[in-house]
């Protein structure tokens, strides 16, 4: 058995009133989608070796979102703050030999192998920015340090400038987060996983 190096908090929210920029269908639509892309996400996550996958929300609320999928649920208690939330996630799961991670949930194309480089590369505080270069995907903190995220506008220079090192690789799959039709049609484009593509058919 692979020794566990990592816990990833992946937060997952509620997706009706969301993604309001993604025109793709009415509330209800667009969660659908959502909920497709975080399964995506998780089911990706989960197949990198040493990684245990904690989702952050409500564990009633995403009981349909995360049917099958072995995956453990941490409460939400950012009080309507992500970065909150996860400091809070990471606090209850800290110990000295773990390194900490947060993966955003709208990476309907993530590759297992893209995720497990951008882990494994190196022993500091890091992280991925999204295809624009403005938006964060990935967060990792070492063991024995502060995860201290900034997701939210400008998130990737708001991590480089508290310190964390932003990964220069390719990471494609990584890269590509799903806001706005155009990002969709981009995923869809290099390749998603099962659930979207199943989910997204036929819609564009």
């Amino acid at each position: 058995m692979t020794a566990l190096e990592y816990a990833l908090l992946i937060p997952v929210k509620d997706g009706r009133t969301a993604k309001s920029r993604l025109g793709v269908g009415d509330d209800g639509e667009r969660a659908q989608l959502m909920a497709a892309f975080a399964r995506d996400a998780i089911s990706a996550a989960a197949a990198v070796p040493g990684t245990a996958v904690h989702v952050v929300g409500d564990e009633a609320a995403l009981a349909e979102v995360l049917d099958g999928l072995e995956v453990t649920v941490l409460p939400d208690e950012g009080e309507g703050q992500l970065n909150r939330a996860l400091s809070r996630a990471a606090e209850r799961l800290a110990r000295p030999d773990l390194a900490i991670a947060v993966l955003l949930a709208d990476l309907p194309c993530l590759r297992t192998a893209d995720l497990a480089s951008a882990l494994s590369d190196g022993h500091d505080r890091r992280f991925v920015a999204d295809a624009a270069g403005t938006g964060t995907t990935l967060l990792v903190a070492p063991a024995g340090s502060t995860l201290d995220p900034r997701f939210g506008p400008g998130s990737a220079a708001a991590h480089r400038q508290s310190g964390a090192r932003p990964l220069d690789a390719e990471l494609a799959s990584l890269r590509l987060d799903v806001d706005t039709t155009d990002d969709l049609e981009a995923a869809l484009r290099f390749g998603v996983g099962v659930h979207t593509a199943k989910t997204a058919s036929g819609r564009l």
